[in-house]
């Protein structure tokens, strides 16, 4: 990387790097026969303040996904989420309640996988000596558009435990 901001985005995508190790993301494994490693990217993001300045720079590493009828899936969920969101800032609007918001980091990633996935090792951290390995995917990563719905389905089920009703 050649932008001025390099060393940046380098440490963002070291942190992150920790964060999936730390949170036992994924195992080296060889890929096998019949099956084939997602590719994966690395995503750069600026995170702000309020007042505009450079909060942080995060990174992201995704799954490249090519899937169609993932993306009538994703508007559903997001559908549903941005009106929930807005019948929340109405109502906090009307009583004048204060807003909070907080940044859950790795939010995505803490839910086991369901299934069985594997991908390439992530661009600049390929494990010297194990370059042949995939990594077998253990819990989720982030995907294309697609996290919101990963994280909807988990954190509804956890609303419902505490007596929350889906109004929409």
């Amino acid at each position: 990387m050649r932008l001025p901001e390099a060393h940046h985005w380098d440490a963002a995508a070291r942190s992150e790097s920790k964060s999936l190790m730390d949170n036992k993301t994924w195992i080296l494994t060889a890929l096998p026969n019949g099956l084939k490693a997602l590719f994966c990217r690395w995503v750069f993001v600026v995170k702000y303040n309020g007042d505009g300045t450079i909060d942080r720079y995060k990174a992201r590493l995704v799954i490249k996904v090519f899937n169609k009828n993932m993306e009538l899936t994703t508007m559903r969920y997001f559908l549903r989420s941005s009106a929930f969101l807005r019948l929340l800032l109405t109502i906090a609007a009307l009583l004048e309640l204060v807003i909070h918001q907080i940044d859950v980091k790795t939010a995505f990633l803490n839910e086991y996988l369901d299934e069985e996935m594997y991908m390439e090792q992530p661009d600049g951290f390929t494990v010297r000596g194990k370059e042949h390995l995939v990594c077998k995917l253990l819990k989720r990563l982030y995907v294309s558009k697609r996290e919101p719905s990963i994280w909807y389905l988990p954190l509804f089920a956890f609303l419902k435990t505490m007596k929350f009703c889906k109004l929409i």
